[in-house]
């Protein structure tokens, strides 16, 4: 497969994703607190039976990112990046963008398109940082997690 070259068309979904990159630069997009929409609907997705997740709390970060640290049950496991994106979409809003910034981090831009509600549409930034158990859990996680699924 050759990395550089692809196929693109003029429709959708680059219509949706141009706009919702083009509303995070409007100063009034993401929602003033956004841990409380957010806290209770991953308290949820964590607390689902079978759910690898485990929150283990959230932090306010400048610019309105909502930084959410998490546990995974089977950090070693090859669903780990799936299993992220798929915790992300749980609470997400209509629309959402997932750049797996490195091994344990995951940032989302997630919220309502304008052309989506009648009014002129809301959102957040996630920030999915994964950790592991023990004193270490940061580093050890990161290491199993670039072991699995290599930062791109």
């Amino acid at each position: 497969m050759d990395d550089f070259f692809g196929v693109s068309g003029d429709e959708a979904p680059g219509d949706a994703v141009r706009e919702l990159a083009e509303q995070t630069t409007r100063p009034d997009w993401v929602e003033p607190d956004p841990a409380a929409d957010l806290v209770p609907r991953l308290r949820v997705a964590c607390d689902l039976p079978g759910s690898p997740w485990r929150l283990r709390g959230t932090t306010l970060l400048p610019g309105g990112i909502l930084a959410v640290d998490v546990e995974h049950a089977r950090p070693r496991s090859p669903r780990l990046l799936a299993d992220a994106i798929e915790l992300l979409a749980g609470v997400a809003g209509p629309a959402f963008f997932v750049h797996h910034t490195d091994a344990a981090t995951f940032d989302c831009v997630t919220g309502t398109l304008r052309s989506d509600t009648p009014g002129p549409g809301r959102g957040h930034l996630l920030r999915l940082r994964l950790t592991g158990p023990g004193p270490d859990g940061r580093p050890t996680l990161r290491a199993h997690a670039q072991a699995l699924i290599p930062a791109p």
